[in-house]
């Protein structure tokens, strides 16, 4: 196997280029390599959403912690500088996307991403985390017709 066909098979997404999409997305990473409470997250968040960072930081912190609790299989999260995205991290974005509009199509991507069929408390944090980002006027759209499927 070719050296791209291994990166492509690890990496197999383009990361988003939607601002909101992609500050989660570094957040976490960071989040995943630093641990809940790592400062460069916050910054980051601190960055593109000013003062009112607090609930998206806070909900982004819940839903990190909750899958990492209910998950039966390892989530891949690539390094910060990564330019494409894992079908773990394109699963938590699409989630998050979805998670108010279609309910039951986030909780499939969760459980497909956790291997896990108790993943209803991280759907409830998902939809927290979508309404966090309507109110601080940052609402994450990174489409449905995206170029990541994780479904199929």
């Amino acid at each position: 196997m070719t050296r791209t066909g291994v990166v492509n098979d690890l990496i197999p997404h383009r990361a988003p280029t939607e601002p909101v999409a992609r500050t989660l997305l570094v957040a976490i990473r960071r989040l995943a390599a630093g641990g809940l409470n790592d400062a460069h997250a916050t910054n980051i968040l601190i960055g593109d959403f000013g003062l009112a960072y607090h609930r998206p930081l806070m909900f982004l912190r819940v839903l990190v912690a909750e899958i990492s609790r209910i998950a039966e299989r390892q989530i891949h999260v690539a390094p910060c500088c990564c330019l494409r995205m894992t079908t773990s991290e394109a699963a938590f974005l699409t989630a998050i996307d979805i998670a108010r509009e279609n309910p039951d199509r986030a909780r499939a991507t969760l459980a497909r991403m956790t291997a896990s069929l108790d993943c209803l408390p991280a759907l409830s944090v998902a939809q927290a985390l979508a309404d966090a980002l309507d109110d601080v006027g940052r609402p994450l759209k990174i489409g449905h017709g995206c170029e990541f499927n994780v479904l199929d």
